[in-house]
């Protein structure tokens, strides 16, 4: 009895000691962001004329050794990545576009010296052997290669 009495009480002094070592003072706490990786569709996409959105057709070479290839079908726009499939994208400011299934979004910096570069945020599909998740599906961000 004594054992049990004695057990419960330093679990007591336990827990109110981690009680009070979590409530500190707001100057000695440290706000720690979440993932910002994000694909959100805008509510209202931004209006991009067709011949703005030319000058952003053509392939871009990422840094995991992928390609970006961004294209217009009359007014509709494009982007694929590699050999996977096409899709819809939307402009979301003057050089960003998000796709409207949210499996992608991209930032494309042009520079008055010619030079380029950005980011592709893009979802990867999980990968499985024997029907087991091995890598579960998540976001990822690779960058544009600096040409």
């Amino acid at each position: 009895m004594k054992t049990f009495i004695l057990g419960t009480l330093l679990c007591l002094a336990a827990a109110g000691t981690a009680a009070t070592a979590q409530t500190l003072p707001p100057e000695h706490t440290v706000t720690v962001p979440g993932n910002a990786l994000r694909i959100d569709v805008p509510e209202h996409p931004r209006y991009m004329m067709r011949q703005d959105f030319k000058k952003f057709v053509g392939t871009y070479d990422l840094s995991n050794g992928d390609t970006l290839e961004l294209r217009l079908a009359g007014a509709v726009k494009y982007a694929r990545i590699g050999k996977q499939e096409e899709h819809r994208i939307v402009a979301t400011d003057r050089n960003a576009f998000v796709a409207l299934d949210r499996q992608l979004k991209v930032r494309i910096d042009q520079h008055d010296d010619g030079s380029l570069d950005g980011e592709l945020v893009m979802v990867v599909p999980s990968q499985n052997v024997s029907g087991v998740d091995i890598v579960p599906a998540h976001v990822q961000s690779i960058g544009l290669a600096s040409r």
